[in-house]
């Protein structure tokens, strides 16, 4: 069986890949579920019970769960939500507060929220079965910018020395943080509200900077990310995304072949690693020289 799994180029490339993220790319268990499936020996490569989620998948392996063959989806759902507050960014609060699953039974089996909100957060979050873009939207590298709309509880005035901290960047927790940009969009004697984008984003890094600088930040949400707004998405509703909306997000995230390389550069490192340690991966390192191949005769 043939799996085409990955446009490069003009040809599809099936990329090596742990057992255990080939089990999420195959079936709708989440990475952890799969670990399970291999630990309890359900999981057979080319016959072999394997129970170890780090074995390398190629495309000429046979990889079957309780007998039945599996091969990575061809396609894949995307959809928005605008989540509302109060909810947290988990599948199932352990506390009993609000959660995704309410909204995650009424999608299609197999999709899993791409990041995360905090729970005072609303707005845009993602959801997908692909998790090749999901590390795409998530991956520094890939600068996928995030626009937030702020309310602070304060006047700000355009030459507050705080707006050029936040673009300059702080220090938070021992690292440096900032964002790309900021913008007023509308103030009164009381208020102020700023449009802010970001790039990298930490873990609640608006809040923890907004806090640093003693702005008070009264609400936080997320309009946008990269080139998908919420529009007139009401608040809990979510909708599949357009395959243009989707292509326009790989775009977004400087498009497939800068995921293939990423790929290819940690499988190079682990290759290195393992040949070091006298526990070369012989099958790894012909697939590398057949890409670095194909890479040549791409690039001519």
């Amino acid at each position: 069986m043939r799996r085409k799994a990955w446009i490069w180029g003009f040809e599809r490339v099936f990329i090596p890949r742990r057992l255990d993220k080939f089990l999420r790319d195959a079936t709708d268990d989440s990475t952890l579920k799969g670990r399970d499936s291999i630990r309890a020996g359900r999981v057979h490569v080319n016959g072999v019970v394997c129970r170890d989620a780090t074995k390398l998948v190629f495309e000429e392996d046979v990889v079957t769960r309780e007998g039945d063959p599996l091969a990575p989806r061809t396609s894949h759902v995307h959809i928005m939500l605008n989540k509302p507050l109060g909810v947290t960014s988990s599948v199932r609060d352990p506390d009993g507060r609000a959660d995704l699953g309410q909204f995650l039974a009424r999608m299609p089996h197999g999709v899993f929220p791409i990041g995360r909100l905090d729970r005072m957060t609303s707005g845009l979050l993602l959801f997908s079965t692909d998790g090749d873009l999901a590390n795409a939207v998530l991956h520094p590298d890939h600068h996928t910018q995030k626009l937030y709309w702020l309310w602070l509880n304060e006047h700000v005035a355009d030459d507050d020395p705080r707006l050029a901290v936040l673009t300059r960047g702080l220090d938070i927790r021992g690292r440096s943080v900032r964002v790309d940009s900021v913008q007023i969009v509308h103030r009164s004697e009381d208020f102020t509200e700023l449009h802010v984008r970001l790039s990298e984003g930490k873990n609640r890094q608006i809040r923890r900077m907004t806090r640093a600088l003693n702005f008070y930040l009264h609400a936080l949400h997320r309009k946008a990310v990269g080139p998908l707004e919420l529009g007139a998405l009401g608040v809990g509703e979510f909708r599949s995304l357009s395959p243009n909306e989707v292509q326009a997000l790989w775009q977004a995230t400087g498009g497939r072949d800068h995921v293939y390389a990423r790929k290819c550069a940690a499988l190079r490192r682990w290759a290195q690693l393992r040949r070091q340690a006298g526990q070369p991966e012989l099958r790894l390192e012909a697939w590398l020289a057949s890409a670095e191949k194909r890479s040549s005769r791409s690039a001519r």
